[in-house]
């Protein structure tokens, strides 16, 4: 039961992933698992709970760097599905901990700090840092590590320079380890590290991922390592999942169904070849539109003429 914003007391679903972890014994390999279900989240301004559709992947038990290389190659397929102008960001929480404990924040000043680092508040913390009596050359490391964003290959290299102690370090060598093999499997250009990203340090332990599409002003999928929630309920080894937001995404189709990535305009001629090109788009995760004609009800980012004669 959840107190309501209104004082009221609400029955809802618990979180898919506790029920997961809750199912699973300790003596069972590891398990992969999928699920699409119902949750329950309170709205980001604070308001009343609200229903969200919700699908995701579980992996629960010995995970090595192929098992967060895959969970993080399924989360990059998953948000091309949607749209091929997408961006997976990508932190560690043992990276940002290890930030932490350098600094020598606890309680409310680590939280304090926390909030100033998802917000890349790298003025309100120089303050902080001053009173707090944490040097310039502490207060600069924030800065580094909150602004640390943008080309993976770039900010995995600043990473590992930033690192002050072993924590740090070995956060950084797990992520240029996912960056390099997402590299050279073809996803690269779609990760972004970011370590804004902050999750809940009780939660999560390892790699954290959050999926945005273009179009869309919230994350759409996040996740990552969450080592820390198994042992809290008597599990063993470890874990690593991520969940879709499902309405996020139907309020934004919703709002443009209209709207397509691809138009291709065919003849007689070129049915064959407009269709193997729509199923190419398609895998790509690009919205296709065929049509003999340039409808005008439709609205498209890109279109392709294979009919005789069109411009």
């Amino acid at each position: 039961a959840f107190g309501g914003a209104e004082g009221r007391l609400l029955a809802l679903r618990p979180d898919v992933t506790l029920s997961v972890i809750s199912h699973l014994r300790n003596d069972e390999p590891t398990s992969k698992l999928f699920y699409a279900e119902k949750v329950y989240r309170r709205s980001e301004d604070g308001g009343e709970f609200r229903e969200i559709n919700q699908t995701g992947v579980e992996v629960v038990g010995d995970i090595d760097d192929v098992c967060q290389t895959e969970v993080a190659m399924l989360i990059s397929r998953t948000l091309a599905s949607v749209s091929g102008n997408y961006l997976v960001d990508v932190s560690h929480m043992g990276y940002t901990e290890g930030l932490m404990e350098y600094l020598g924040l606890e309680g409310e000043n680590k939280e304090m700090a926390y909030g100033l680092l998802r917000g890349k508040n790298v003025h309100d913390f120089a303050q902080f840092a001053a009173q707090a009596g944490l040097g310039r050359g502490r207060a600069q490391l924030f800065a580094s590590v909150a602004l640390m964003d943008g080309d993976a290959d770039r900010a995995v290299v600043r990473a590992n320079e930033c690192a002050v102690n072993d924590a740090m370090k070995e956060g950084a060598a797990e992520l240029e380890k996912l960056v390099g093999s997402l590299r050279r499997l073809g996803y690269g250009d779609k990760i972004n590290v970011n370590f804004s990203i902050a999750n809940n340090a009780d939660y999560y332990n390892g790699l954290i991922f959050n999926g945005y599409i273009d179009g869309v002003p919230r994350r759409v999928l996040s996740g990552g390592r969450y080592d820390k929630l198994l042992k809290k309920m008597g599990r063993r080894g470890g874990a690593i999942g991520f969940a879709l937001y499902l309405g996020e995404l139907e309020r934004h189709f919703a709002s443009d169904g209209n709207f397509v990535d691809e138009l291709i305009v065919y003849d007689d001629a070129t049915q064959l070849e407009a269709l193997s090109l729509g199923e190419k788009f398609t895998v790509e995760g690009r919205s296709v539109r065929l049509s003999r004609t340039l409808p005008s009800s439709v609205r498209f980012g890109r279109v392709t003429y294979l009919a005789g004669g069109l411009k």
